[in-house]
């Protein structure tokens, strides 16, 4: 009956921003590894660009990538492809395999856990002529470099950990068999298929110097590589290597210089090239001459680019990715700003009537405020859409709380501090509301839209707000059995009213609890009018309850720690209330007590959904119990709870009761 999904950065959209390795299909999308440095979450999407929508793989999801606790498994360095057009990746520990005519089932990582590859960083990964796989890696502090030969057919390994590389190229070898470039120290090394000997190339005039990134052989088998031009003075420069030996001597590079030089490669057909340098400038060698594509980003970050047989470029690096039209020569950019979900601490979400999504969020400084979910896609209202979002035309880059109105669509918006906005589909209004950081709104069954605030509860006529009461709210309910009518909670008073007449109840009416300590902690109202509201002390556990009220006769019921109450933990606080006669819960419990998460209850049955006691990451489940909101959204099949989780992003609950 249930089941777990998440939205982070790290698995929606490019899954990072921080984008080091890319490959075009031959369906002309791209895939492109991604990566959030923080959270050491990500893998590699694919982009289906006539649907503008990502396919993820990402560690979030799929355990066989690796755990973020395990260094740098999700950072992707480097793709290759075999002839059967299945993925090979570099990870910055060990490498990656994934059959994309398959999919994530078919994911195998390659560690020092199951095979003998170098753990340190690798950062390059070539397909030889004979179907084996090379990969070269260097020295970290928690691994050893080294390049590593595999071969799939056998399943064995050769490894040669004299070499701290970082860079493989291979290159077809006169004769027959080929050559496998890296660098021994400050020496051009090569691997012969046909002696199995390494041969160093000392540093002389006329030598290799280095390889200056991966994907550096051509159709025709000559390699780029920077050369010594004079070893003395330590000169170099960019030039492409024939499997002679000889040099084609190409014309100097526009980018070549002392404090400029080719950051990505991709080599083409023959004697064609794309280079990205060191100031994200994209150049197209055609055989003969250099031309700019211009800058994909103003970046010294660049890692990868690549170019589909209709001409349109691909390049990423530090700052997302881009693509360059071959038509009209303009480059769009790809950033988790304008492609994903990109907060890992969402503090507010709503839901709208047709299931779409709205999301507070914040990228980081100057790069934040709301995202969309339309079910597919995730669209940002930032600073830096990049034409692909809508702006956010305020100070600060968060916004505090969201609301979406059932009766039009418009999303009511607190951006952080900045009072109410609403935005209509196009515009954005400022609402006049006097509290600039209210803590809930909500709709009555009448479509009157309430807004509350310590010591203010207010209603909104269209055009101006009326004071209905000095009690405020931090959480507001619309009553499913009045017209009219909603609930709202404070510290100390829960309470219904239409603006003419109320139930209330504080904090002393009810005598189990303190009045000196005790406030209320939640509450959710079910679908015949019965409040569900929790109350407690934090390190005072004892007098921890759960009241379900009848406000038409005032009587209630009263379930408390201290008696044995049959939830886990020694805290609940009320969600949310679903049509199955669900009332759900956050618990919890002290230091060292450590029992915490999210609990349903129907009366008699309680089913228990517990959450890492530190919040680790972990595949399945609630992934941390600090749900800051929780909204439920109806499908054909049941029903969805999207939570808020602190520090991972949205999860959301599936739970069917369609008995399928």
């Amino acid at each position: 009956m249930y089941e777990w999904r998440y939205y982070r950065p790290s698995n929606t959209g490019i899954q990072g921003d921080f984008n080091e390795a890319l490959w075009i299909g031959p369906d002309r999308n791209p895939w492109i590894a991604g990566y959030d440095a923080s959270f050491e979450e990500g893998g590699i999407s694919q982009f289906i660009f006539p649907e503008n929508r990502w396919v993820n793989y990402s560690n979030v999801d799929i355990p066989e990538i690796g755990h973020p606790f395990l260094d740098a498994v999700s950072r992707i360095a480097d793709i290759d492809v075999d002839s059967r057009g299945k993925l090979w990746m570099a990870t910055g520990a060990g490498a990656l395999y994934l059959d994309p005519a398959k999919g994530a089932r078919t994911i195998r990582r390659f560690g020092s856990h199951n095979s003998p590859i170098p753990d340190g960083w690798n950062r390059s990964v070539e397909v030889a002529p004979d179907g084996t796989v090379w990969f070269s890696a260097y020295d970290t502090f928690y691994g050893t470099g080294g390049v590593s030969r595999y071969n799939p057919r056998t399943g064995q390994w050769q490894v040669f950990p004299q070499f701290d590389s970082a860079k493989l190229a291979i290159q077809p070898r006169p004769g027959g068999g080929y050559y496998v470039w890296t660098m021994d120290v400050q020496e051009a090394s090569r691997w012969d298929s046909t002696t199995q000997t390494w041969t160093n190339l000392p540093v002389a005039n006329g030598n290799p110097s280095f390889l200056p990134g991966n994907n550096a052989t051509d159709s025709a088998g000559n390699t780029w590589m920077y050369k010594w031009v004079d070893a003395e003075s330590f000169t170099q420069r960019f030039d492409l290597r024939r499997p002679d030996g000889t040099w084609v001597n190409t014309p100097q590079a526009p980018f070549d210089s002392l404090f400029n030089g080719a950051n990505a490669v991709r080599a083409l057909g023959p004697q064609r090239a794309l280079v990205v340098d060191g100031g994200g400038e994209v150049w197209y060698f055609d055989g003969t001459t250099w031309t700019s594509k211009g800058h994909w980003s103003q970046t010294t970050s660049s890692y990868d680019v690549d170019m589909d047989d209709q001409g349109t470029i691909w390049a990423c690096g530090t700052g997302g990715a881009a693509r360059r039209d071959a038509v009209t020569g303009q480059w769009q950019r790809y950033r988790v700003t304008n492609t994903s979900q990109y907060d890992f601490f969402n503090s507010d979400l709503s839901v709208a009537a047709n299931g779409t999504v709205f999301a507070t969020a914040n990228a980081g400084p100057g790069a934040g405020g709301m995202v969309k979910f339309d079910g597919q896609r995730w669209t940002g209202f930032n600073q830096l859409h990049y034409g692909m979002g809508f702006d956010w035309p305020f100070n600060g880059d968060n916004s505090s709380k969201v609301y979406v109105r059932p009766s039009n669509g418009h999303v009511v918006v607190n951006p952080m501090f900045e009072f109410l906005h609403i935005w209509n589909g196009s515009s954005w209004t400022d609402m006049g509301f006097s509290m600039a950081s209210p803590n809930d709104m909500v709709e009555d069954s009448t479509g009157r839209l309430w807004a509350a605030a310590y010591g203010v509860l207010s209603t909104f006529s269209g055009s101006s707000w009326t004071q209905v009461s000095d009690l405020g709210g931090v959480k507001l309910r619309k009553d499913p059995t009045r017209p009219s009518t909603v609930w709202s909670m404070s510290e100390t008073a829960i309470y219904r009213t239409n603006g003419v007449t109320d139930f209330i109840r504080t904090i002393e009416d009810f005598p189990e609890l303190s009045p000196q300590s005790d406030q209320f902690k939640g509450f959710a109202v079910d679908a015949q009018g019965m409040v569900w509201l929790g109350a407690n002390t934090i390190n005072l556990p004892d007098n921890s309850a759960l009241f379900k009220i009848n406000p038409a006769t005032g009587a209630y019921q009263v379930w408390r720690f201290q008696d044995g109450w049959p939830f886990p933990g020694q805290y609940v606080m009320p969600l949310a209330a679903t049509p199955d006669g669900k009332i759900w819960m956050q618990y919890d419990s002290d230091f060292g007590v450590d029992q915490r998460g999210l609990v349903a209850f129907d009366g008699t049955k309680v089913t228990v959904f517990p959450a890492p006691p530190g919040g680790e990451p972990q595949w399945g489940g609630l992934p941390h119990a600090g749900i800051t909101d929780l909204e439920v959204r109806m499908i054909p099949e049941g029903y969805e709870l999207w939570m808020s989780c602190a520090s991972r992003g949205i999860a959301v609950l599936r739970v069917r009761t369609d008995n399928r």
